[in-house]
């Protein structure tokens, strides 16, 4: 007897997990069949799975049965359901004196309602329609600290990558951001403008690209590449825009004059955004209040709306910083003498004309 308990003992360790999990699938599937005819069929006052037995119910007559009956298996009625009867795996069968006040719906069987009455809708079908674009819905369960440091974390880690991005223009594009901050300096009306257009032009741009590449058996290939060569090169004109907006603004409160250029105009760059983070940053340690921080990070969005406006304009206008005549025409300073211009005639050609100051300064 000892050894049989034991290996009845045994039999129901190995066994019972199993029996455990596939209830708890089998629950979870039910759950999803129901959510599917909430969803998908629109049957209301469904019970909860817990409550849905397999095997076939019966509806005794003369008992009425208030909300929405559901059974893994056939169902008969011969009584009043007040509700919509559902049967997942079987037939509805409705007898003489049955009473059906909504819908009958039997999914992988047959709804017979010849003698009893049904006065909503007859469905019958091989089975339940998979729902689109649902997903269950994730709350939020953090602690208003820890909403506080993730929002915190995350402004101080996009304000540290900035900064090095900030540090590489100035190392290998330097000429570049000063360009398109001379050009902000000397059209800062105009650079807005044209940063609205340009956002305005972002997508018909792109699209215009890809009915390019269309035309061409080769471009068709290339159509991928080219959408992420288009997102690269728009990144990095908002980029160096916004760099040179901090920059500028950066530049009116560092007003250090000891160091390398390069040194100070990093200075310059690192002040300006700063300044332009210290808004994301309160919002961010005020996450705690939702409200307060709704208010600032608003503030916040439009100041680097403005600030990416106004630097995609001039970088639209400058070329990225290349074409270094708009810049330097504007604000005044003569264009260099070129390596091929001089003094002497040639082959009928008059000489160029030296000027006075000029002239003095050769002597």
């Amino acid at each position: 007897m000892g050894a049989g308990a034991r290996s009845i003992g045994a039999a129901l360790v190995c066994f019972l997990p199993g029996l455990v999990i596939a209830q708890g699938a089998s629950r979870a599937n039910l759950s999803r069949d129901l959510e599917r005819l909430s969803k998908g069929e629109l049957i209301s006052g469904l019970p909860p799975a817990d409550s849905v037995s397999p095997g076939p119910r019966t509806i005794p007559a003369g008992t009425t049965v208030r909300g929405t009956v559901v059974a893994q298996g056939p169902i008969e009625v011969l009584g009043r359901v007040e509700g919509s009867v559902v049967s997942l795996a079987g037939d509805v069968t409705v007898h003489r004196g049955g009473v059906v006040g909504k819908d009958a719906v039997a999914v992988g069987g047959h709804v017979n309602a010849d003698s009893g009455q049904v006065l909503g809708e007859i469905r019958a079908m091989s089975a339940l329609p998979a729902l689109l674009g649902t997903s269950p819905a994730v709350l939020d369960v953090r602690t208003p600290a820890q909403r506080t440091l993730y929002a915190t974390k995350l402004v101080a880690c996009t304000f540290g990558v900035l900064l090095f991005v900030a540090a590489g223009v100035l190392l290998f594009a330097g000429r570049n951001l000063d360009e398109v901050v001379a050009t902000i300096e000397s059209q800062f009306v105009r650079t807005f403008w044209f940063g609205i257009l340009g956002q305005l032009a972002v997508l018909p741009a792109l699209l215009v690209l890809i009915v390019a590449c269309v035309l061409s058996l080769i471009g068709i290939l290339l159509i991928p590449f080219a959408i992420v060569a288009y997102a690269i090169a728009a990144a990095g004109l908002i980029t160096l825009g916004f760099l040179a907006v901090a920059r500028l603004v950066g530049g009116a409160l560092w007003q250090r004059g000891d160091g390398q250029d390069r040194m100070r105009a990093l200075g310059a760059l690192a002040m300006g955004i700063a300044l332009f983070f210290v808004l994301w940053m309160v919002a961010a340690l005020v996450a705690w209040a939702p409200m307060a921080a709704t208010v600032v990070r608003a503030a916040a969005l439009a100041a680097t709306w403005a600030a990416v406006t106004l630097g995609l304009g001039a970088a639209i206008l400058s070329r990225a910083g290349t074409h270094r005549r708009v810049a330097g025409a504007v604000a005044g300073r003569p264009p260099e003498l070129a390596a091929w211009q001089t003094p002497t005639p040639i082959a009928g050609i008059p000489a160029a004309r030296r000027t006075v100051g000029a002239a003095r300064e050769r002597r």
